[in-house]
């Protein structure tokens, strides 16, 4: 059922005070704060049909009331309203980062840890994958006559170490070399779109290699190609422990699962926005919000960040420190982009 204009005023004011003093909020305390012209007993009747409809709840009798994920649901979908309408206007001041050209790595990093430190929360950063970032170059070092090292590096300086096990090659130097004919100044992408007919032309390659090194080649083009390339960074985990609603006896439970490969796929598995509690369906964090979305260069997507809060956190504050973190993470790689010869 739809709620009146006055509820929506007072489930606002409930969770946006809620937020403020982590503390359940009386009628008393509505009519203190909100712009409502209406006696205690109208508030509170407003309350009871809130508390109803799943929006609010009492912890206990003569409390005040708590939002639930539903209170909250209401309170973020108003806030992104009103910064969108804020947006439109053009009084949002924009602020330019200055980056150096320097490691990616110490980069990510260093914004993982200043948005963890803003928000009070868990981050983690989906790393730049090489299949999405033009290749400079490829050097493969051979270990022994059936194991090399292929090492891809990337128009941003990211590169990435892939073990390879191939069939006997006594010289990998003309492989190298053609690999790096084919594949110089593509994205891994676009060069694994095109493996079906590479390898159906496999035979016109002995114009430049041996037929000796052709199943040689064949078994490290598959390799680069199916390569996964995933990697994250994630800084924070001591905020999530450290929520006062988490229970001692679930601390070690939700340690290890966001510590685990199965994390890092089911967080990556959502879609872009904002999840509150039960939302978004992670084991061990129904009492946290998540905030993720994706830093591009250019408009090309390269990776992306999320950000695990307290529910009850101040989505605000937490939604200025993302995207103003996402913006300069964008900007940074456009800018090494122009500037990575």
């Amino acid at each position: 059922m739809d709620l009146t204009e006055r509820q929506k005023k007072v489930l606002y004011c409930i969770v946006k005070e809620y937020i403020s003093s982590k503390t359940p909020v009386s009628s008393k305390r509505v009519l203190e704060t909100a712009t409502i012209e209406r006696s205690g007993a109208t508030i509170r009747n407003d309350m009871n049909r809130l508390m109803k409809l799943g929006y609010i709840y009492q912890p206990h009798t003569s409390a005040g009331r708590v939002p639930t994920d539903k209170g909250l649901r209401f309170y973020v979908n108003e806030l992104l309203k009103i910064r969108e309408e804020i947006r439109q206007r053009g009084t949002q001041v924009e602020t330019v980062a200055r980056f150096p050209i320097g490691d990616m790595e110490k980069v990510l990093t260093g914004a993982a840890k200043l948005l963890s430190s803003s928000t009070k929360g868990f981050v983690v950063i989906e790393k730049p994958s090489p299949l999405n970032l033009r290749i400079k170059r490829i050097v493969i070092t051979p270990v022994s006559k059936t194991f090399s090292i292929a090492n891809v590096v990337t128009t941003l300086g990211l590169s990435s170490s892939i073990p390879l096990s191939h069939a006997e090659i006594d010289d990998l130097t003309e492989i190298e070399r053609v690999l790096n004919k084919m594949m110089s100044g593509i994205t891994l992408s676009e060069f694994k779109a095109k493996l079906k007919t590479v390898l159906s032309k496999v035979s016109e390659l002995t114009d430049f290699i041996s037929e000796n090194t052709t199943k040689g080649f064949i078994d490290i083009v598959e390799r680069l190609s199916f390569e996964s390339y995933e990697d994250y960074i994630h800084v924070g985990l001591a905020n999530l422990v450290a929520n006062e609603r988490v229970r001692e006896d679930k601390i070690h439970h939700l340690i290890a699962y966001v510590s685990s490969d199965t994390f890092f796929k089911e967080l990556f598995e959502l879609k872009d926005g904002i999840y509150i509690g039960k939302e978004h369906g992670l084991k061990f964090l129904e009492d946290f919000s998540i905030i993720i979305d994706r830093f591009k260069l250019e408009e090309r997507p390269l990776g992306r960040v999320a950000t695990i809060f307290d529910k009850y956190g101040d989505y605000d504050s937490v939604i200025e420190s993302f995207e103003y973190m996402l913006n300069r993470l964008s900007e940074y790689f456009t800018v090494v982009s122009r500037n990575v010869e």
